[in-house]
C-alpha cells in the first residue's frame, strides 16, 4: 500500500518539475525578447520595420519613444539634452538662418541625442536582464532539487512495489 503514497508523491514532483521548466522557458522568452529589443534601439533608431518584427515589445517601444521624447523636452540639469539643443540652434540660427541649413543641424543633431538616450535607456535593460538572471538561477535551483527529490520518489516507489509484491518461491 505504501507504493500508492509514493505514486501520488511522483506525481506532484512531475508536475512541479513541469511547472518550473514552464517558468524557465518563460524567461528565456522574455531575455530573448529583451536582446531583440535592445539590438534594435542600439543605434537610436526604431523604425517601423523594427516594430512591425517584433510585436511582443510594443510597450517596450512606447515608453522608449515617450522617454526619448521627455530626454529632448528636459534640461540638461535635470538629466536631459534641451539646454544643449537649444543652444546649438541658437548658434545655427546666427549663422544661417535658412531651412536647408537648420534642418541639416536638426538632422545631425538628433542622431546623436538619440544613441544618447538609447545608451540611457539600454543601463535599464541591463538591470531587467539581471533581475530575470537572478530569477532564473532561483528557479534552476528549485528545478535541480525538485528532480532530485523525483528520482528518490521513483526509487522509492519501485522498492514499496517489490516488497508489496508476493514472491514466488517454485513448487516445493
Amino acid at each position: 500500500m505504501g507504493y500508492a503514497l509514493f505514486a501520488n508523491r511522483k506525481i506532484y514532483y512531475t508536475d512541479l518539475v513541469f511547472s518550473l521548466q514552464q517558468q524557465l522557458d518563460n524567461i528565456m522568452q522574455q531575455k530573448m525578447n529583451l536582446l531583440t529589443f535592445s539590438a534594435n534601439i542600439a543605434d537610436g533608431q526604431v523604425t517601423v520595420e523594427e516594430i512591425a518584427s517584433d510585436p511582443t515589445n510594443l510597450n517596450n517601444y512606447y515608453e522608449y519613444w515617450e522617454g526619448a521624447q521627455a530626454y529632448v523636452d528636459t534640461a540638461d540639469a535635470d538629466g536631459g539634452c534641451a539646454t544643449t539643443t537649444s543652444e546649438i540652434g541658437a548658434l545655427a540660427m546666427e549663422q544661417n538662418d535658412s531651412e536647408e541649413y537648420l534642418a541639416a543641424i536638426a538632422e545631425m543633431l538628433n542622431k546623436p541625442v538619440n544613441e544618447a538616450y538609447s545608451k540611457q535607456y539600454n543601463k535599464k535593460l541591463e538591470v531587467l536582464e539581471n533581475q530575470l538572471d537572478m530569477q532564473q538561477q532561483k528557479i534552476e535551483t528549485k528545478l535541480t532539487a525538485a528532480q532530485k527529490e523525483l528520482e528518490s520518489v521513483k526509487d522509492a516507489e519501485g522498492k514499496a512495489i517489490d516488497n508489496a509484491t508476493p514472491k514466488y518461491s517454485g513448487v516445493g
